[in-house]
Formats: structure tokens, C-alpha cells, sequence
């Protein structure tokens, strides 16, 4: 915990430095802070590159891990709750992308784009080499869709980015090696095990360079952009934010309807839990926070605060499907390109999927470890990269939402 909390600490240090020192140099036109930029830039280009490497295996290694450890040693009313739980998981998160593209639309409209800025962002060397190829499949029919879920390559299809397949595909393999007798199954599971953990300690390793990477960015952002760029990170913070606070409010009647609780009742044991995902941005740390008013305010059963909430405190991620998808909106807004039903579909699907591959990394990364499913709907991979600068401002807002959500199913 301590290592991510200095991890922000030192992210959001990086950003404000770099903003400053680029803003500075925006306006005086001094050499030495290009200079700076020439030799922090290829840090930050290497420190994408290590993020869009690890991105498949990384996945890959979670969700087979995941599907062959899963439900081995339960009793049949555990796993028949578990397959309530996951269904509600997935209704909600879908509500809440349907939330999103309703609301975000009307919010981004209120936000007016400065060609200037685009264009310098355009101009910043960020590595971009599967831009053409995702982006080629953005504009499928449904049914050219749904033939790529099985693709011909597994190899091709990894190499292209499409993680959706390899996800299907690693399912599939896991529930396979379920199949195989104890002898052969257990060894496989604990190799899957300790590939997926040695995936986490390589994450840990690129993560150590997220300040540097934000400082080389946000200071290539404001030298080139000026002071106009703090307006767009600015218009892009508000609007997430303010999404995620709908969402958050909107928990409380949810809850109180479809959970037959009082209002008032939820209000009071959600807030510890609230106020520990707010002074440390985990929604991990919230759990007992989360069980204890749990049982004391709303006297929920032991399969609901033994398994249920463990359940969702490490596999359901609500804020996924509204940060994600208004990133997304966001980014096609100011480039000016405009999303297909398909693609925003696809999009939605894989961030479903993916979201509950968490692999227990607070703040920054996110976007990182689905920078493929950006590229796939079609949008710049600059604009993702330039909008992750300040995802330590937004994740207060989003470990909150988590919280709530958590609590409500």
C-alpha cells in the first residue's frame, strides 16, 4: 500500500512539474526546457512501450488463473450465488455504460475544442504503431464482429492487440484444464498462478517509472500547447468526475428499491467504507470498512458478508464502464472523429470482460492495460496517454463509486 500511495504522491508531483516547466517554456521560449524534454521523452516513450508490452500477457495470465482457480473446492450454493452475483456485476455495469452515453454527449457538447491544442498534441512523439491496424477493424458490421471473437491466428490476433479473443480463449483453456483429474489439473493451476503473480512483480517494476513517464508527457503537452492544454485536462476532470458522482448518487435510490433497505440505512453503512476509499484511494482497504456496516446497518446474512462482498470488493469495478467509455467519448470529441455502434459495443464488451480481471493495482494503469481496445474503437493513442496524466486526480472520484457500488450488490 505504501509503495502506491508514493507512487501517486510522486505522479502527481511529476505532473505539476512538468505542466509548470512546459507552461514556462511555452511562454518564454527558453532552450534548456527542450532540452529537458530531449532527454526525459525517450524514458516516457520507453515506459509506454513496457506497458503495451506486458498488456497481453498480463490479461492473459490473470483470467486463466482466475477461471482454473474458480469455484475448485465450493459448494453448489456458493457457486450459485457467485453466478447471481457475477450476473448482477455485469447488469450493472452495463446500466452504467448506458448511464454514460446518455449523460456524457449533452456535457461534451458543453466543452468547445481548440484546434490549436489538438494539433500539438498530434505533434507529440508517442509510439502509435498499432494505430492503423486496430483501427481497421473499428468499422465492422455486428456479424463481422462476432466471426473475430475466433480468430483463424491466436498469434496474429495478439499480435494485432485484440484482446477480447485471447480473454474468450484463456476462459475456454481454463475451464478445459478444470476437466483434466487432480493430477494434471493442480500442478497447471499453481504454474498459472505463478505466472499471473511474476506478471504483477513485472507491473510493479514498470510502475516505478509512472512519474517519469507523466513528467516527460505533461511537460511535451504544455511546451507545446501552453497554457490552452490545462484547460482541456481541466474540461476532461470535471466531466469524469461529475459522471461518477451521478453514478454514485444514483446508487442510493438503487439500492434502496431493488435492496429493499431505507436510504438512510445504506447512507450509514456505506459512509466508513466511504471515507476509507477517500483518504486511500483502495477499495481493498475498504472491506472491513464495507462488512462491518454491512452487518451492523443493514444485518446482512453471512453469504452476503462472507462471500458476496469479498466477492465484488475484488472483482467488481463499476467505475470501468463510466470512466472508460467517457474517456473514449472525450477522446473522439475534441479529435472530431466519430464512434460506429459497433465499435462503442466492442468497446463496452472487452471493458466489461477485462474489468474483472483487476489485478490489484490502485491508480494509474488502467488505461495502459487496455490501450488496445482504445486503438481498436478507433481513437489517437496521444489522446489516451495525455488524458492518463491526471488519472490521480479522478481516481478519488472513482474508488468512491467502487465503494458504493460494492456495497449496493
Amino acid at each position: 500500500m505504501s509503495f502506491y500511495r508514493s507512487l501517486t504522491a510522486w505522479s502527481v508531483l511529476a505532473l505539476s512539474t512538468g505542466l509548470v516547466l512546459g507552461f514556462s517554456g511555452h511562454a518564454s521560449g527558453a532552450p534548456f526546457v527542450r532540452g529537458i524534454l530531449s532527454v526525459v521523452q525517450p524514458f516516457g516513450d520507453l515506459w509506454v512501450n513496457a506497458l503495451q508490452a506486458i498488456v497481453l500477457p498480463l490479461v492473459f495470465t490473470h483470467m486463466l488463473a482466475t477461471t482454473v482457480d474458480a469455484g475448485a473446492e465450493r459448494s453448489s450454493s456458493i457457486a450459485k450465488m457467485g453466478g447471481r452475483a457475477l450476473l448482477l456485476f455485469i447488469a450493472m455495469l452495463a446500466g452504467a455504460a448506458l448511464l454514460t452515453l446518455a449523460l456524457a454527449p449533452p456535457l461534451l457538447g458543453l466543452y468547445r475544442v481548440d484546434p490549436d491544442v489538438i494539433a500539438q498534441i498530434g505533434s507529440i512523439a508517442i509510439p502509435e504503431a498499432a494505430q492503423t491496424a486496430a483501427a481497421a477493424g473499428a468499422t465492422a458490421s455486428p456479424g463481422e464482429w462476432l466471426a473475430t471473437l475466433v480468430p483463424n491466428n491466436l498469434f496474429r490476433a495478439a499480435a494485432a492487440g485484440e484482446i477480447l479473443p485471447l480473454l474468450l480463449f484463456a476462459v475456454l483453456l481454463g475451464l478445459a484444464v478444470k476437466q483434466l483429474p487432480p493430477s494434471q489439473r493442480e500442478p497447471l493451476g499453481r504454474t498459472f498462478q505463478g505466472l499471473a503473480a511474476a506478471m504483477l512483480i513485472v507491473v510493479r517494476w514498470i510502475l516505478t517509472l509512472t512519474p517519469l513517464g507523466v513528467f516527460a508527457f505533461a511537460l511535451a503537452l504544455a511546451l507545446e500547447a501552453g497554457g490552452a492544454a490545462a484547460g482541456l485536462l481541466g474540461a476532461f476532470v470535471v466531466i469524469q468526475c461529475l459522471l461518477m458522482l451521478v453514478g454514485t448518487a444514483l446508487l442510493y435510490p438503487l439500492s434502496a428499491i431493488v435492496g429493499r433497505v431505507r436510504i438512510t440505512s445504506f447512507a450509514q453503512a456505506v459512509a466508513p467504507a466511504q471515507l476509507v476509499a477517500i483518504s486511500t484511494r483502495s477499495s481493498i482497504a475498504s472491506l472491513p470498512a464495507l462488512i462491518d456496516g454491512a452487518r451492523e446497518h443493514l444485518r446482512l446474512p453471512g453469504m452476503a458478508t462472507g462471500f458476496v462482498l469479498p466477492l465484488s470488493n475484488s472483482v467488481f469495478k463499476l467505475n470501468r464502464t463510466i470512466s472508460s467509455t467517457a474517456k473514449v467519448l472525450f477522446v473522439a470529441h475534441i479529435y472530431g472523429i466519430s464512434l460506429t455502434g459497433p465499435a462503442l459495443a466492442t468497446f463496452i464488451i472487452t471493458i466489461i470482460v477485462m474489468s474483472f480481471t483487476s489485478v490489484g493495482v490502485p491508480g494509474g494503469g488502467v488505461a495502459f492495460r487496455t490501450l488496445p481496445v482504445y486503438l481498436a474503437a478507433g481513437v489517437p493513442l496521444a489522446g489516451i496517454i495525455i488524458l492518463e496524466t491526471v488519472d490521480a486526480i479522478t481516481d478519488v472520484f472513482k474508488t468512491l463509486l467502487n465503494v458504493t457500488a460494492q456495497m449496493s450488490a
